[in-house]
């Protein structure tokens, strides 16, 4: 196993992620891939589609990679022991990680724990990703409190 794909979004379960598949990374020696995807809101109501939010110069991109530098900070600290390459990309969640899966071993998402039906409403990262992705996927779960 070459490279481990990991996505973080600030989540309790993407740090769970990210620590799950740190660990994997050090014990194959593989580069751990840590990405986190960003979009633009869309403002509804607006005339007859959704527009996006117009934001002022990159702040929506540099509040993405705050959330990806933290992760990385929280979770893999200045030590990793291995080699790690942060990737942050515009797009949906899913299709980021299902196109970087293209390029890894391996790649693992977080679970907040949403029941099926929540998980219908809201949509599901894990779900489309172990649906779609050209590698294995490990999804770790979030523990019920």
């Amino acid at each position: 196993m070459k490279r481990i794909l990991v996505g973080v979004d600030g989540s309790v379960g993407s740090d769970r992620a990210l620590a799950w598949a740190l660990e994997e990374a050090r014990a194959h020696g593989a580069t751990l891939v840590v990405a986190h995807a960003w979009q633009p809101p869309l403002v509804y109501g607006t005339g007859f589609a959704p527009a996006p939010v117009v934001p002022p110069d990159g702040a929506y991109e540099e509040a993405a990679k705050a959330v990806l530098d933290d992760a990385l900070e929280r979770v893999v600290g200045p030590e990793a022991g291995v080699v790690v390459e942060s990737r942050l990309l515009e797009g949906s969640a899913g299709e980021v990680m299902v196109t970087l899966a293209g390029e890894c071993d391996l790649a693992v998402v977080g679970s907040r724990g949403h029941g099926n039906l929540v998980g219908l409403l809201l949509g599901s990262v894990s779900q489309h990703v172990a649906h779609h992705a050209a590698c294995p996927v490990v999804v770790v779960p979030t523990p019920h409190k």
